[in-house]
């Protein structure tokens, strides 16, 4: 995971942060699904939100890191909030 989140342009001062969210939301399962909503992938996007970041539900691993890492960066500004974020609401 480590390797990917470098592959997709992550800064390593983040990737601590990006690890610990991936890992609440999917536990690293790039397939993964919630049955009780449309979030889908490592970082649990909902339909409209990978109809914002231009992904499929099926898209692989490094694009749906690519639009998190973007997605991150426009809604919390930085991986560290957007941690900070999860751990009070328990999302991000």
């Amino acid at each position: 995971m480590t390797q990917l989140l470098v592959d997709a342009g992550a800064n390593p001062s983040d990737i601590s942060a990006l690890l610990e969210i991936s890992r609440r939301e999917s536990s690293w399962n790039p397939s993964a699904a919630n049955p009780k909503s449309s979030a889908r992938g490592l970082w649990q996007f909902l339909d409209g939100t990978r109809k914002n970041y231009g992904i499929k539900i099926d898209a692989d691993p490094l694009t749906q890191t690519k639009a998190a890492l973007q997605y991150i960066k426009d809604r919390y500004g930085t991986p560290q909030k957007a941690l900070q974020f999860h751990n009070q609401k328990g999302w991000y």
